[in-house]
């Protein structure tokens, strides 16, 4: 009875092995099919830029800017990954939430990959009554 304990205990043990491993090959399976979507659109995902893309970053803020007054607040460079983040706290005011929306759409369609997070848009709250907007930036960049 002690030898069948025991194949009987290795039989669970291998079953939940391999429901592991059919779960694990699904899932594998599922991020093959969504790579295999996003490589099928029509525009191909954007690169991410070179290690130390500042400059870059910089002008292109500006242009997607112009027209808001604006601030920006730089936070620590995280390299301590191959995946750089570059931190920018930013806010601005404009004429209105169409306008707020659509510098915050030309941010996320930047030519260099960033996610933007925490925005909030106060609407009648800037001093001639359009919106002021705030939240973080942060930039991807790649370390070789």
């Amino acid at each position: 009875t002690a030898a069948r304990d025991s194949a009987l205990t290795e039989t669970e043990s291998c079953r939940l092995e391999l429901e592991a491993a059919q779960l694990r090959l699904a899932e594998k399976r599922r991020m093959e099919r969504e790579l295999e979507e996003i490589f099928a659109r029509a525009e191909a995902p954007r690169a991410l830029a070179d290690y130390d893309n500042l400059q870059p970053v910089m002008m292109e803020l500006h242009t997607v800017l112009t027209g808001t007054e604006y601030s920006l607040s730089f936070g620590t460079v995280d390299t301590s990954q191959h995946i750089v983040r570059r931190e920018i706290s930013l806010s601005f005011t404009c004429s209105g939430y169409d306008t707020a929306k659509a510098v915050l759409q030309r941010l996320h369609d930047s030519l260099y990959r960033c996610m933007l997070s925490n925005i909030t848009i106060s609407l009648g709250q800037a001093a001639d009554g359009g919106a002021a907007v705030s939240g973080s930036l942060v930039y991807f960049e790649c370390q070789t």
